[in-house]
C-alpha cells in the first residue's frame, strides 16, 4: 500500500522532509558529475578525452584496429552499438566501442590480489563514432583524471597504458 505524502498534514511532515532531503542529496551528488561529463573539450578535468579524425568512419575504425596490433596490444571485443540498436528498430549514426588490452600492463594489476578489484576498469575501452554532421571522433576515459583516485601502483599502470593508447589514437588519425 502506498501513501501519498502531503505537506499540509503535520503527521507526514517528517517523511516528506526525509524524501526531500534524499532528493537534494542525490541531486547534489549528480550535478557535479554532469558538469564534468559535459565540460568543454579543453577542460582537463572532464572524464572523457575526444580526438577528431579526418578520416571516414570505416577508415578510422580500420586504422585503429591496425594501430592496436602494431603496438602489440590485443583487440578483445568490438561492440557495434549502432548495429545492435538498429536490429531493435533504432536508427543511429555509427558508434563502435572497442575493448583493447596490453598484457604487459594488465598483468601488473591482475597478478596482485590488492589491485585485482581495479579490473572493473579493464580492458581499456575506446569509442569511435560519427556525429550527425559526418564528423568522426575517437573517445576514451581520461585516465589522468581517474588515476588520482587510484592506488599509486594502479595509477602508474593506468597512466602508462593511457600513454600508449594516446599514441595508438594519434597514429590512427594521421
Amino acid at each position: 500500500m502506498t501513501k501519498e505524502i502531503t505537506l499540509s498534514n503535520p503527521i507526514h511532515t517528517i517523511p516528506a522532509l526525509r524524501v526531500a532531503g534524499l532528493m537534494l542529496f542525490f541531486v547534489t551528488l549528480m550535478l557535479p558529475g554532469l558538469a564534468v561529463a559535459q565540460g568543454t573539450a579543453g577542460d582537463q578535468k572532464q572524464l572523457v578525452q575526444v580526438v577528431q579524425s579526418q578520416k571516414s568512419f570505416p577508415e578510422t575504425l580500420k586504422a585503429f584496429k591496425e594501430e592496436v596490433s602494431k603496438a602489440g596490444w590485443s583487440l578483445l571485443n568490438v561492440n557495434n552499438l549502432a548495429g545492435v540498436l538498429s536490429e531493435r528498430g533504432f536508427t543511429l549514426h555509427p558508434v563502435v566501442v572497442l575493448d583493447v588490452c596490453s598484457g604487459k600492463h594488465s598483468v601488473r594489476i591482475l597478478s596482485n590480489d590488492d589491485y585485482r578489484p581495479f579490473s572493473a576498469f579493464m580492458p581499456c575501452r575506446v569509442s569511435i563514432y560519427q556525429t550527425s554532421d559526418g564528423r568522426v571522433f575517437i573517445a576514451r576515459m581520461n585516465a589522468g583524471a581517474v588515476a588520482k583516485m587510484m592506488l599509486a601502483e594502479v595509477a602508474k599502470v593506468m597512466l602508462a597504458s593511457d600513454k600508449e593508447i594516446a599514441e595508438i589514437i594519434a597514429n590512427t588519425v594521421r
